[in-house]
């Protein structure tokens, strides 16, 4: 899960970018779904919630790509600080 602070006022404009940049995640082998939801109480805050097979895919596969780096070039210019990743388990 993924937590994206956004420039106040780019808000629009960064999810556009998200969905140009989404096929570059959501494409990638090893991903189930990816889901993003804005956060209601902090309307520049943003939370990606990904599924991956393994978590191996997401770290040494989507991270280590050519895929990762043109997702991050896409939506980076929107963000307000450097995003927060967690990884989650079902129990």
């Amino acid at each position: 899960m993924a937590t994206f602070n956004v420039l106040a006022g780019q808000e629009d404009s960064f999810y556009s970018a998200y969905l140009a940049a989404r096929p570059h995640l959501s494409q990638y082998p090893g991903c189930r779904s990816a889901i993003l939801s804005r956060v209601v109480e902090l309307p520049s805050t943003f939370v990606l919630r990904v599924e991956w097979d393994r978590i191996e895919d997401h770290l040494d596969g989507f991270r280590a790509s050519d895929a990762y780096v043109e997702w991050r070039k896409l939506l980076s210019p929107f963000f307000d600080g450097d995003p927060s990743v967690i990884h989650l388990v079902e129990p």
